[in-house]
């Protein structure tokens, strides 16, 4: 006799799968998501662009209000990319579909359970890998765990420093700091804000913020730089007008720095941080410098020629307060200012953490930093596709059954499209001991 699989029947494993997977996508929490109008078919990709308002350098006088003889301040709106172009997988025999009658066999059944939840792990990593190498700051020696509570608070100072809020505050450590931060770790109340599917992520609050441990933060190798290279060449400042709109994805308020003394054809890997001798961070709200020097991270990799020089693409770009902005004034520049002043030509410049070693920095972020934008996928002309959308983020899993009729060969798979993007730098901390 024929087994054949009813319409109820495949509703019952797609509920069953997309439960298990929302259930064990622990780092779902940490982000924002966003699901666009629309499909994505099984080829293609969609991009999208995000405003950046404008800054503005506010005016003080005594006796009278400014004079704006010369003009008022340029408005320079910029603009972030966003993309969708991943998609994620799971798939298995026709066999293991047949066996799954009933709730309970939902429920019970293994390969459906693994398939769902490898899938959770894989996006889970995914995303905590972009939201951790994304990150301007970091801070500690990177070979070292949170062992001390001023390790971890270190974190929240640099990100109020920073001008951040105190909303949607997340941090992600290792099962290793947990040993170590024990006394400091509240549980959450079963009404907070994480409580549901997420609260196997979110298990515990230091200070108030939302805390998950995981072995899944991303492990950095750096490249085979030198610790110290130098600034090849003054004037790399540029204006902010230049940088404002973003040429591609997580490309917003980005340059290229000329850096030589790297080593002969090294490598220097993006997620890399380092800082420049003599450049300062600029807070926008007290114009006044930081009383630490400006971090950059590089977003792209790069290999030095052989005499150790390299065009390196870093984030944040360097604009200088009170230089002219291209507008025919300074206050564009000002408004948007990154650093205290421009690098020397010969500037040292100091990575973070030893040539070619590997570093698992912790994360300090708000959830606004990351988005992860999703988009349903087209339903395929041939075989059977139905649909499910989770309860907990905007996403939707789709499960499509086919049969090949030269070999006999019968398949299921789920597949997801999803894509994790940068919406803010400055908004991630990355940190480890001291």
């Amino acid at each position: 006799m024929t087994v054949s699989v009813t319409v109820d029947q495949a509703k019952l494993v797609l509920n069953a799968f997309a439960a298990t997977f929302q259930n064990n996508l622990v780092a779902a929490d940490a982000v924002t998501w966003k699901q666009f109008d629309g499909e994505m078919n099984d080829r293609n990709a969609l991009t999208v662009t995000e405003q950046v308002g404008p800054r503005y350098t506010v005016t003080q006088t005594t006796n009278g209000v400014a004079d704006l003889t010369s003009g008022v301040q340029s408005t320079v709106f910029g603009s972030e990319q966003f993309t969708i172009n991943k998609t994620f997988g799971a798939s298995m025999g026709w066999g293991d579909f047949l066996k799954i009658q009933s709730i309970g066999e939902a429920r019970e059944s293994e390969a459906l359970r693994n398939a769902a939840t490898n899938l959770a792990e894989q996006i889970d990593a995914y995303i905590m890998r972009t939201a951790v190498l994304a990150g301007q700051h970091w801070l500690g020696n990177p070979a070292n765990g949170i062992n001390t509570w001023d390790d971890y608070a270190q974190a929240y100072t640099r990100l109020k420093e920073l001008g951040a809020g105190d909303e949607d505050l997340r941090s992600i450590l290792t099962y290793k700091d947990r040993e170590t931060l024990g006394a400091y770790i509240l549980g959450l109340r079963s009404d907070s804000l994480v409580d549901g599917a997420f609260r196997k992520g979110f298990e515990g609050q230091i200070d108030g913020t939302p805390v998950m441990f995981s072995q899944q933060l991303p492990i950095l190798t750096t490249g085979t730089r030198t610790s110290t290279a130098a600034v090849h060449g003054a004037g790399q400042n540029v204006n902010y007008s230049a940088v404002a709109v973003s040429p591609a994805p997580g490309r917003y308020l980005t340059q290229t720095l000329i850096l030589n003394g790297l080593g002969a054809n090294a490598t220097i890997k993006a997620g890399e941080n380092f800082n420049i001798a003599g450049v300062y961070g600029y807070d926008n709200r007290a114009q006044a410098n930081n009383d630490w020097l400006q971090e950059f991270v590089v977003v792209a990799d790069a290999t030095a020629d052989g005499t150790g020089q390299a065009t390196v693409t870093i984030f944040p770009a360097i604009i200088v307060p009170g230089t002219a902005d291209g507008t025919g004034t300074t206050t564009v520049n000002t408004a948007n200012a990154t650093v205290s002043a421009a690098p020397a030509d010969t500037a040292v410049v100091t990575f973070t953490g030893n040539p070619s070693s590997s570093y698992r920095a912790r994360a300090y972020m708000q959830k606004s930093a990351i988005v992860v934008n999703t988009v349903p996928l087209i339903t395929p002309a041939t075989g059977k596709a139905l649909s499910k959308s989770l309860t907990k983020v905007p996403l939707s899993v789709r499960m499509w059954q086919w049969s090949n009729f030269q070999t006999g060969e019968h398949d299921v798979r789920f597949d997801v499209a999803l894509t994790a993007n940068i919406r803010d730098r400055r908004r991630i901390i990355r940190v480890n001991g001291n």
